[in-house]
């Protein structure tokens, strides 16, 4: 009996091997293939249909593709203990045709994933009967339009204050007419930006939203009186030369520059600039929409090249470089300096107008501001607070700040795409920040990288 079941292992075993060196070997061609150059020979311009998906599909988590359910966060989950005050939402804009595209005729429609409260949102607005309204508060196209805002932009934005609405539900009744006074707004006076603020407020408030007024500003940054900084324009351009470089010695990537210039060559984007970011950003127009490029206009090399399979490992290694970049985390500071302070400004604000509130009433509403912003503007402030990872946000990412209060006391927590990071940003707190926190936290950062808490000063070094 032992005999037989020796000899019933020994063949499993061997079974087993075989198998295993079969998928191995299969696996290794697969892997040789993937490397051979997209004009190694005629008619294999582009990597299979399959290889393809597959490709596209691992971009796709840059997407955040809108769906009903998709936000999930820990926003509003605090202690019963706490009363809420106030809300500052910053986030980044929705799906966006690319901001550099390669010569090609074909157009990418990019409506693919739009929800049913943007086709409500629709409606409400074609009620009107007014071009000029439509214009200011829609997508214009079903197709991608060169840095304008998606339908499929909308959807993030619309799912985003939906998600919140519910977040906030038993802190705030946002059926409630009187919500209205306790919103404001802030927005770049890109088109892309200001859609999606109107797209998050009609989530959060539904057909309120025509009621809130935008404020418009001129600058990412939104540094309000503290927007003309040499010292961070110089930080900024050493932070790019040492990302450069990185792929210039790096050998393992060291065709990567070669490769991306080849593909943009018919681009209007300059040669010396091109990153891994560059390259994902034209391919997102892509796997965001379900789309497999073809091939460039005179088909030296195809956009879907498998040459540029380990996009995800270009990108890691400039996340890397870049979330421990010392010159892009002082650049962070000088650029993001105007927004905090903006920020501790209105908290305290809030704090105030809660002290001279005697009573808490059945009226009583937390205050919502939102800031409709861009990558960099999240970027900038994410730098400056130590929490950036190195990723360019996605679409539709959101830095929160909820203000709360407890026995007179006021506090500070700060959430990331839902995740609560308070501990990361103040760590010798037991709980929550002080209230007051980024007030005292930009003078210190001033005072470490640039030896002045003067604006300024900091900004002529």
């Amino acid at each position: 009996m032992k005999k037989k079941c020796f000899i019933i292992m020994t063949f499993w075993t061997i079974f087993v091997v075989v198998l295993g060196a079969y998928w191995y070997l299969q696996h290794l061609h697969h892997d040789s293939t993937m490397l051979l150059p997209s004009n190694s020979a005629k008619g294999a311009s582009s990597i299979s249909e399959s290889a393809a998906s597959v490709f596209f599909n691992s971009l796709k988590k840059y997407c955040n593709l809108p769906t009903s359910d998709s936000v999930f966060g820990f926003e509003g989950d605090f202690e019963e203990s706490y009363d809420l005050l106030g809300v500052i939402i910053i986030f980044r804009h929705g799906d966006r045709g690319p901001l550099t595209t390669v010569n090609e005729k074909k157009k990418i429609n990019c409506s693919s994933y739009i929800t049913k409260s943007y086709k409500k949102l629709e409606k409400i607005v074609r009620t009107y009967r007014s071009e000029t309204l439509a214009a200011k508060l829609l997508p214009r196209s079903d197709f991608c339009i060169p840095g304008v805002l998606s339908k499929q932009g909308a959807s993030q934005l619309i799912e985003l204050g939906n998600g919140f609405k519910e977040l906030y539900a038993k802190h705030c009744n946002f059926s409630d007419s009187n919500i209205i006074k306790h919103l404001s707004a802030n927005t770049t006076s890109y088109s892309r930006t200001i859609q999606s603020a109107y797209s998050f407020l009609f989530g959060l408030v539904g057909s309120k939203f025509l009621n809130v007024n935008l404020q418009k500003s001129g600058d990412v940054t939104f540094c309000s009186k503290y927007c003309q900084c040499e010292a961070a324009n110089r930080f900024e351009k050493l932070h790019k030369v040492e990302l450069n470089d990185l792929f210039k010695t790096d050998v393992s990537l060291a065709n990567f520059s070669t490769q991306v210039q080849r593909i943009l060559k018919n681009s209007e984007k300059p040669k010396k600039s091109i990153l891994p970011t560059t390259l994902k950003d034209i391919l997102l127009h892509y796997a965001c929409h379900d789309e497999i490029p073809g091939c460039s206009v005179d088909e030296s090399l195809c956009v879907n090249s498998t040459t540029i399979i380990p996009l995800d490992y270009y990108l890691h290694r400039e996340a890397t470089a870049s979330s421990s970049g010392l010159n892009l985390k002082k650049a962070g500071i000088l650029r993001a300096y105007g927004l905090l302070n903006t920020i501790d400004q209105q908290i305290l604000s809030w704090i105030n107008v809660s002290k001279k509130r005697k009573t808490k009433t059945i009226m009583h509403f937390p205050y919502f501001h939102i800031f409709s912003g861009h990558d960099l503007t999240l970027m900038y402030i994410l730098a400056s607070l130590g929490i950036y990872d190195g990723y360019l946000p996605q679409y539709a990412s959101r830095l929160t700040f909820e203000v709360l209060s407890k026995r007179s006391q006021y506090y500070l927590r700060v959430l990331w795409n839902g995740f609560d990071v308070t501990q990361n940003i103040c760590p010798s707190s037991q709980t929550y920040c002080n209230a007051r926190f980024l007030a005292t936290f930009i003078r210190f950062e001033m005072k470490r990288y640039f030896l002045t808490d003067d604006f300024l000063r900091a900004c002529n070094l």
